[in-house]
């Protein structure tokens, strides 16, 4: 038993080597940093606000809030869908975080302004959603199957979603703190400061995978594909 569980420890570090290794960890890393954005971008924290917005805005039944969200969730992906293969991963992405830099900037400033106008509470929240599901909801799971080649791609894929529950995870356990510490405006605009690093990121350091084959997008990152 003992030596299986150092092979089996010896696996594991074999695998993490692998996903450091000189042809896949700058992938691997930009991977984990779009990961890091989407959960800490604040959907949580504007899904956990979105009841008392849609209040602020005149809409008190909890149905119908719940039904305009998924409604707004629902036809942006789809919009996503049909604009992946023509605007690109790339562009999206900016969009996207441009947009939801826009609408968490604007909930902080409607928080900060003793929550008023509430229009504008209810114009920055479908914005925020509209621009989360446009791009940052999706795309990055899309990108673990573009950017990795055939022999890492499983174990790069696997890496990448205990990451994003892992970072889901903290997010809700440190949110109570960051909005007593900073206040509901103060979260938003630390939100909107994350977005707006994010759009920085994606601008700076990921190419266009549409169109690409995978030799292409590997030899984008000086790796060989396999």
């Amino acid at each position: 038993d003992g030596g299986g569980g150092g092979g089996g420890g010896g696996g594991g570090g074999a695998s993490l080597q692998l996903l450091l290794g000189r042809g896949v960890r700058r992938q691997f890393g930009l991977g984990c940093v779009l990961m890091f954005v989407q959960q800490f971008s604040g959907i949580n924290a504007v899904i956990f606000y979105s009841a008392s917005i849609l209040q602020a805005g005149g809409i008190d039944d909890p149905n119908t809030g719940g039904l305009l969200i998924m409604g707004v969730q629902v036809v942006m992906t789809a919009v996503a869908v049909l604009l992946m293969d023509r605007a690109g991963r790339r562009a999206l992405l900016l969009v996207s975080l441009a947009g939801m830099c826009f609408c968490a900037a604007a909930m902080g400033a409607f928080h900060l302004n003793a929550q008023r106008p509430t229009w504008l509470a209810l114009a920055s929240l479908v914005g925020y959603i509209a621009s989360f599901s446009l791009g940052l909801g999706a795309i990055p799971w899309l990108l673990m199957g573009e950017l990795f080649a055939a022999d890492v791609r499983a174990l790069a894929a696997s890496m990448a979603t205990l990451l994003n529950w892992a970072f889901s995870f903290t997010m809700t356990l440190v949110f109570a703190q960051l909005n007593a510490a900073l206040g509901p405006a103060g979260t938003f605009f630390l939100f909107s400061a994350i977005c707006a690093a994010g759009a920085a990121f994606v601008a700076a350091c990921l190419p266009e995978t549409k169109g690409r084959s995978l030799a292409e997008v590997q030899a984008l990152f000086g790796s060989e594909a396999s």
